[in-house]
């Protein structure tokens, strides 16, 4: 398999400021405002996770739109103003190089770029996917530096040390216009093997899984499912596991949101509760508890 694990999510953003507040009012730890040199972005994260498995939502906004453009970052400002909401997935890799080789060797044209923190220093290097490939658009990255490292440094900064219970990310979800040509893109070139599938209102789910988290291709079931009117990509959803849901929701009420109301989860064993996308910036936040 050429990518390791689901690395993070871009939600791209108006005001990176207002976009934050929500989700430090729910409880969790942000990292300082931070700029791209050269990109005319700026962003702002919070992670989830261990060690082996940190996962981050990066907000993201334009903050030098001349600049965006010249470097080809316009389309977040664009998502941004349309209102898109989760805009792609990164995945990461220990060799970006051989990524790169496997999409050449399918046709699939990509380049990839660096990105260099404000003090122009190179943080990693992204390779795009063409969003044919996945069903999403979706990206490689690869970063200096020693994982573990970067890992204890956050941990040492406190931004683990969230005042809400997300464990980890349990799985992100996308709807496949082709469900078995989409499929062929994760198996038969980056290598990813099918983890499972499930079947059930009105739904059929592919189970793609990387790192210990999932990315669920949903299909319709049948010809008069609801999924059918659903537009075609990556759902603006996280799924985090917590430890207990109930308190979680509870939690969650207190400090101002709306979450469903508990209930079975699709997933076997699961219940689940989401706070609504409008709460979250955009991004909804789905509470998922294994029983």
């Amino acid at each position: 398999m050429l990518i390791d694990r689901i690395d993070h999510v871009v939600l791209p953003v108006l005001d990176l400021a207002a976009a934050s507040e929500p989700f430090e009012r729910l409880g969790l730890k942000l990292t300082p405002p931070s700029r791209h040199r050269g990109q005319g972005t700026e962003n702002r994260a919070f992670f989830a996770g261990s060690r082996s498995s940190q996962f981050y939502v990066e907000l993201l906004a334009v903050h030098d739109e001349q600049e965006a453009v010249a470097a080809g970052r316009i389309e977040y400002l664009e998502a941004a103003r349309r209102g898109q909401a989760l805009n792609r997935v990164v995945f990461g890799t220990s060799d970006l190089a051989k990524v790169h080789a496997a999409l050449q060797q399918a046709g699939v044209e990509s380049a990839p770029y660096a990105v260099m923190n404000d003090s122009g220093e190179k943080v990693c290097e992204v390779l795009p996917f063409a969003a044919e490939l996945l069903g999403i658009r979706a990206a490689a990255i690869q970063y200096e530096g020693d994982l573990d490292a970067r890992f204890e440094r956050r941990r040492a900064g406190g931004l683990l040390g969230h005042d809400f219970p997300l464990k980890r990310l349990d799985h992100l979800a996308a709807l496949a216009p082709d469900l078995e040509a989409t499929e062929r893109g994760w198996t038969q070139i980056l290598g990813v093997p099918v983890h499972g599938e499930i079947r059930g209102r009105g739904i059929v789910i592919r189970q793609m899984k990387v790192g210990d988290a999932i990315l669920e291709l949903l299909a319709p079931e049948a010809a008069d499912s609801p999924m059918r009117q659903r537009p075609p990509g990556l759902s603006s959803m996280c799924a985090f596991e917590v430890p207990n849901l109930d308190e979680s929701v509870k939690l969650a009420r207190e400090r101002g949101f709306t979450p469903s109301e508990p209930a079975t989860g699709i997933l076997p064993g699961t219940r689940t509760a989401t706070i609504p996308a409008g709460e979250l910036s955009g991004m909804g936040l789905q509470l998922l508890e294994y029983v």
